[in-house]
C-alpha cells in the first residue's frame, strides 16, 4: 500500500514538476539557513555550559560611551584585588593579563632550550584567585603566598609534552583537569602569579590590561551588586567616577564586541528570522498548490470513494504525496549544508566537530517536519470529509467576495513575506551605501598607514619609493584607531562650565594633516608650521562648547585658529566626539628623522608594489618583524563588515522568497482559469475583448497585493526605524522606498497573471467548451 501512494505520489509531483521544484528548492534553501544560523547561535548560547558555578560567576567591562557596544572588556589590573576585599558579595575575583597574548591567548609552547615547540597551547597569566572562581571542586594546592610564579598544564598538555619525548615534571608544579575549548578562557598552561604590589609612584589603576571575572556568592542580590559597580571612585587612582558593567559568563562570548567577529550576533538572529519566514513561504506555497490539486482531482477522489477507498486511504495517500516534498526538500538542504560546511565554518570561525551540526541541523529538520505536519493535516482533513457529489461537482464557495479563501489567505502570507524582505532588504542596502559613501570628513582612498613597534626609516627612504605620491608622520589616534586622548575642559575662552567637558585630543602633523587628507577649513585658517599654541576643533567641539563665533578663543594652552568638519573616524554606531587637533611639532618634521609610524600616498594601481618595497626598506634597516601596512578604505570598510555579510545573505533569501511568491501567484492563477475555463469561453463568445478579461481576474489579486503591502509596510517600517536608531548617520525611510516596493511586487504579480491569462483567453472557445 505504502508503494503504491508513493509511487502516485511521484506521478503528480512530475505532472507539476515546475511548482514542485520551486517549492522544493525554497524549503531546501530555507531551511540550510536556518539549520546553519541556529547551529551557530546553539553554539554561541553553549559557552562555558560545562563550568561549575557558571550561573554565579560574571565577567566585569568597563562602561565607555566612546567605544562600540558601549563597553570595553580591558580592565584596570588592581580591580579584582579591589572587587574582592570591598564588596561583600563578591565570593572571589581574578584576573588574566592579556600584555604578552597572542591570538586570544594561543601561541607555541617552547621546550628543549626554545629549540622546539608545540603549536596551537593556549596560555593564560593570571593570579592565585583564579581556581576560586573556575574550580568548585578539584583545584591544585598551593601555598600561599607564592614566592615567585608557578605554572600548571592540564592534563591533555601533560600527554602532549611526553608524547614528543619531554618530562613535563622539570615545567610545571602539577596537573590539573582539562578545560574545554569551548569557553571564554581557554588554556592548556596557566601561570599563577602572586599579586605584587606596585610602586608608590606608581598609577595602579592607569594600567588597563587584564581581563576580570568574579564570582558571586550564593544568594547574593546580583542586582544590588551591579548598582554599586556603576559608580565606583577609588581615592588616588587618577580615574575619577568609573562604571563597571557585569556580563554573565554564558553570555559573554557574543555580548562583548568582537572585532573579529565576521557576523555580529544580533545580525545572527535577524538571519534566522528571515531563513524562517523562507521556510514559511516555500511551506505556504507548497501547502497552497497541494489543497489546490486536490480540488482539481476531485473526480479522482470521488472515483476511489466509489471504488471502496476510506478516508482514512485517501488521507494517507495525499499525506504520503505531502511528506514526499517535504523530506525530498529536507534532503536536498542537508545535502546543501554538507556541501557548504567547510565555507560556514571559515566564516563563523568556530571550532566544533562536524557531527555537532548533523546533529543540529537533524534536529531542526525533525521540528520543521513536525510543525509541516501539524499545518497540513488540518486542510486535507476537512476536504476528506466532501462527499461524492461535491467531489463530482464542487460549488465555489464565496467569503465576503472573495473566493477559494485558503488559497487566497495562503497568497496573502506569502506576498506579506515577500514584501517584508524585499522592502527590508531595500532599507538594509540603503543604509549600508549611506555607510559606505566617499564623504566622510576627509579622502581615505588611496592611502596606507605604516605602524612599527621594533625599529623605523627615514621619512626620505618612503618617499623615494616608486608609486608613493605623499608622506606625513602619522598618529596612531587617527584611524586606524591606535588609542584614545582627551582632556577634561572647565572653561573656554570667557565661559566656564558647570560640568567639565570631554574633548578627545589628536596630534597632528601641523599644516600637512588637513593638506594631506583634503581637510576643508570651514572657517578661521590651518595650522602654521612650528606654532605648537594653536589648535583645530571640529564642528561638534564647536557646538558642544557653545561657540558662535570660536576662532581666536582660547582653549587651555591653545588658541582656536580654525574649525574643521567633523571626521568619522569610528564606526557609524558611535557619535563623532568633540575633537581639538593640535600639532607638537616644534620644527617641519621634513628632517629625515627616524620613525615608525607614517600615511602615505600612493598612485592607483601602485597598492601592492609600494607595500612590498616598504617592507623591504624596513627589512634593510633591520626590523623584520611588527611592520603593519594597513589600507584606510579598508579599515573604514571592515567598521561594516557584519552588514556586508548580512545583506548578501539577506538578499539570497530575498530572492528565493520573491521566486516562491512569483510562481505561486502563477500557480494560482492557473488553478483559477482551470476553474474558469468555460466562463471565459462564454464570455469571449459573447464578444469580451482580452483586457475585458483580465480585468475580471486582476481585481481580486490587486486587492491581495494591496492588503499584503497595508499589513507588511507598517511592521517593516518599525523594524527597521528601530535598526536605523543605532547608527549616528542614517537614511529616512521616504515615499520613494514604499513606492518601489509596491510597485516591484504589484510587477511580479501582474506578470503571473498575464502570462497565464493570456493564454487562456487566446483558446479557441469552441474547443474550450467541448473540453471541459
Amino acid at each position: 500500500m505504502i508503494l503504491y501512494f508513493l509511487k502516485v505520489a511521484w506521478r503528480n509531483l512530475l505532472k507539476y514538476k515546475s511548482q514542485s521544484v520551486i517549492s522544493i528548492l525554497g524549503l531546501a534553501i530555507g531551511f540550510m539557513a536556518f539549520s546553519f544560523t541556529m547551529s551557530w547561535i546553539s553554539f554561541e548560547y553553549s559557552y562555558d555550559s560545562f563550568t561549575p558555578d557558571a550561573h554565579r560567576i560574571y565577567q566585569v567591562v568597563k562602561v565607555d560611551p566612546k567605544l562600540t557596544g558601549g563597553i570595553q572588556n580591558i580592565t584596570p589590573e588592581p580591580l579584582a584585588l579591589y572587587l574582592e576585599s570591598t564588596f561583600p558579595e563578591v565570593e572571589a575575583a581574578t584576573s588574566i593579563d592579556i600584555s604578552t597574548s597572542v591570538d586570544e591567548y594561543k601561541d607555541f609552547f617552547y621546550y628543549n632550550n626554545q629549540k622546539d615547540s608545540i603549536a596551537n597551547c593556549f596560555q593564560i597569566i593570571t593570579d592565585t584567585s583564579f581556581f576560586n572562581v573556575f574550580y568548585a571542586e578539584n583545584k591544585p594546592l598551593i601555598n600561599h603566598p607564592i614566592p615567585s610564579d608557578v605554572f600548571y598544564a592540564t592534563e591533555s598538555m601533560m600527554q602532549r609534552l611526553k608524547a614528543v619525548g619531554e618530562d613535563p615534571n622539570p615545567f610545571f608544579s602539577g596537573s590539573i583537569p582539562d578545560r574545554s575549548y569551548h569557553s571564554n578562557v581557554p588554556f592548556d598552561v596557566i601561570q599563577i602569579s602572586p599579586r605584587r604590589p606596585r610602586k608608590d609612584n606608581d598609577c595602579d589603576w592607569c594600567s588597563y590590561h587584564t581581563i576580570t571575572f568574579l564570582k558571586v556568592r550564593e544568594g547574593a542580590d546580583v542586582n544590588a551588586l551591579a548598582k554599586k559597580m556603576s559608580h565606583i571612585e577609588v581615592e588616588n587612582s587618577q580615574q575619577g567616577i568609573m562604571s563597571f558593567k557585569l556580563i554573565p559568563l554564558r553570555k559573554a562570548h557574543y555580548q562583548i564586541p568582537n572585532e573579529q567577529t565576521v557576523i555580529q550576533f544580533n545580525h545572527l538572529k535577524i538571519f534566522a528570522a528571515v531563513s524562517l519566514m523562507v521556510i514559511f513561504c516555500g511551506l505556504f506555497n507548497y501547502l497552497m498548490l497541494f489543497v489546490n490539486r486536490i480540488k482539481m482531482r476531485g473526480k479522482e477522489l470521488a472515483l476511489r470513494k466509489v471504488n471502496g477507498s476510506s478516508d482514512k486511504q485517501l488521507l494517507m495517500m495525499l499525506m504520503t504525496e505531502f511528506l514526499l516534498v517535504l523530506f525530498i526538500s529536507l534532503f536536498i538542504g542537508g545535502l546543501l549544508t554538507e556541501c557548504l560546511y567547510p565555507s560556514f565554518l571559515k566564516l563563523s570561525m568556530i571550532e566544533a566537530p562536524r557531527s555537532y551540526f548533523m546533529l543540529e541541523a537533524l534536529l531542526y529538520g525533525c521540528s520543521i517536519a513536525i510543525i509541516s505536519i501539524v499545518t497540513a493535516f488540518f486542510p486535507i482533513r476537512l476536504l476528506m470529509k466532501r462527499s461524492i457529489r461535491e467531489n463530482i461537482q464542487p460549488e465555489t464557495k464565496v467569503f465576503g467576495g472573495i473566493q477559494n479563501r485558503f488559497t487566497v489567505v495562503s497568497l496573502l502570507i506569502q506576498l506579506i513575506f515577500g514584501v517584508l524582505l524585499l522592502f527590508c532588504s531595500l532599507v538594509f542596502y540603503l543604509q549600508l551605501r549611506n555607510l559606505n559613501r566617499s564623504d566622510i570628513g576627509f579622502d581615505r582612498f588611496n592611502i596606507n598607514t605604516i605602524q612599527s613597534w621594533y625599529g623605523g626609516v627615514s621619512i626620505d627612504e618612503i618617499r623615494k619609493i616608486k608609486g608613493v605620491e605623499e608622506v606625513i608622520p602619522f598618529n596612531r589616534i587617527f584611524l586606524p584607531r591606535g588609542g584614545r586622548a582627551s582632556s577634561k575642559i572647565s572653561e573656554a575662552g570667557d565661559k566656564k562650565f558647570a560640568e567639565a567637558v570631554e574633548v578627545e585630543i589628536v596630534n597632528v602633523n601641523g599644516p600637512d594633516f588637513t593638506q594631506f587628507f583634503s581637510i576643508p577649513i570651514l572657517s578661521g585658517r590651518n595650522l602654521r608650521q612650528g606654532v605648537v599654541e594653536e589648535c583645530l576643533i571640529n564642528e561638534t567641539a564647536k557646538r558642544v562648547l557653545g561657540f558662535d563665533e570660536p576662532i581666536g578663543k582660547k582653549l587651555q594652552d591653545w588658541v582656536i585658529v580654525g574649525v574643521i568638519p567633523d571626521l568619522y573616524i569610528d564606526s557609524q554606531l558611535l557619535p563623532v566626539l568633540p575633537c581639538v587637533y593640535r600639532s607638537l611639532q616644534s620644527k617641519k618634521p621634513d628632517n629625515g628623522g627616524v620613525s615608525g609610524f607614517y600615511a602615505y600616498k600612493y598612485s592607483p594601481d601602485n597598492r601592492i608594489e609600494t607595500e612590498q618595497a616598504i617592507l623591504a626598506v624596513f627589512a634593510k634597516s633591520g626590523v623584520t618583524k611588527g611592520v603593519t601596512i594597513l589600507n584606510m578604505d579598508d579599515v573604514y570598510t571592515d567598521y561594516t563588515k557584519s552588514e556586508r555579510y548580512l545583506l548578501v545573505l539577506l538578499g539570497l533569501m530575498t530572492l528565493v522568497a520573491l521566486l516562491i511568491v512569483t510562481f505561486g501567484v502563477y500557480s494560482m492563477i492557473t488553478f483559477s482559469c482551470n476553474q474558469r475555463r468555460k466562463e471565459i469561453a462564454i464570455r469571449k463568445v459573447n464578444g469580451a475583448r482580452i483586457s475585458e478579461i483580465f480585468r475580471l481576474f486582476i481585481k481580486q489579486y490587486i486587492f491581495v497585493t494591496v492588503l499584503a503591502c497595508i499589513i507588511a509596510f507598517p511592521m517593516g517600517g518599525y523594524v527597521m526605524q528601530r535598526w536605523l536608531e543605532q547608527y549616528v548617520c542614517r537614511i529616512h525611510l521616504e515615499w520613494w522606498i514604499f513606492v518601489s516596493v509596491f510597485g516591484l511586487i504589484l510587477l511580479i504579480v501582474v506578470a503571473g497573471i498575464l502570462s497565464k491569462l493570456y493564454k487562456a483567453a487566446s483558446e479557441n472557445p469552441a474547443e474550450t467548451v467541448k473540453s471541459v
